[in-house]
């Protein structure tokens, strides 16, 4: 029911969806109160322009990333390895015949720049069905793939296959691989999405090293970085504002320990 919900709940709020909703409602008030639904309609456009130009959700998107940073050094004895899922298009794959990625690859290979330093870990990806529209594609296909490809075909390595959320990543991961206590658990996630990933991993009581990749912004706080990029802003824009809505909805239906992780966290390298 949560996944269900969520992925409906994201389609009606993500920022252009939730503007152009917005306008469509003022066209419609438009027959009954023509000054009001004038002035939505208005403010929809207004909101729109400003979202485009001004660069809000690299902001916050750079604010989300700055709260890790990468290790500058791994504990020498490494028990385990984890990458979460999303880097792949599982569908496309099926249709095309071939491995379709997105984006978010780049946490893949960090993963495999981390298995073939530490060769005795644990190598785990996490991934399951997370596309409500196609259920049937599993993302751990796609990775077996890969990992074939890039040469860690004879590897060792677990698929957890049943998560559709990180939650279920983190909760299905743990029940699979059992950490004992004093274990070193690398987690491998993009580094916008490393806050809520730590916060669902620690309320589960796994404390683990989290190893960001995947930048999205250089991590600087820029007004005025060169022309403005409306499409870059709304891009920023929304992957910042599923994250923020997601740490704040995690943590107060139980899912994840904290809203803003705390500063000894966010700090730690």
């Amino acid at each position: 029911m949560f996944f269900a919900a969520s992925k409906i709940f994201w389609v009606l709020v993500q920022p252009l969806n939730a503007l152009c909703l917005l306008a469509l409602a003022g066209f419609a008030m438009r027959g009954v109160w023509p000054r009001k639904g004038q002035t939505v309609i208005n403010s929809a456009l207004i909101l729109i322009l400003f979202f485009g130009i001004v660069p809000v959700g690299p902001l916050a998107l750079t604010w989300l990333e700055k709260q890790y940073t990468v290790p500058n050094v791994l504990p020498q004895k490494i028990d385990g390895v984890i990458v979460l899922g999303g880097g792949f298009e599982s569908h496309l794959t099926q249709i095309s015949g071939h491995i379709v990625a997105n984006d978010n690859v780049d946490r893949v290979f960090c993963f495999v720049e981390i298995a073939k330093k530490h060769p005795q870990a644990k190598l785990v990806f996490s991934g399951g069905q997370g596309d409500i529209l196609h259920p049937d594609a599993m993302e751990s296909l796609d990775a077996r793939l890969f990992f074939h490809l890039v040469g860690l075909g004879s590897a060792n390595i677990l698929y957890e296959t049943q998560s559709r959320n990180t939650y279920e990543n983190a909760y299905y991961t743990k029940e699979m691989v059992k950490p004992k206590a004093g274990e070193n658990w690398v987690l491998v996630t993009s580094a916008f999405h490393m806050p809520r990933a730590v916060g669902i991993f620690e309320e589960l009581d796994w404390k683990i090293i989290p190893y960001q990749c995947d930048p999205k912004t250089d991590g600087k706080y820029t007004l005025v970085g060169g022309l403005p990029n409306v499409t870059a802003n709304f891009s920023a824009l929304n992957i910042a504002v599923k994250e923020i809505i997601g740490l704040i909805v995690y943590n107060l239906t139980g899912k994840s320990a904290f809203i803003i992780p705390p500063g000894s966290v966010a700090s730690a390298s």
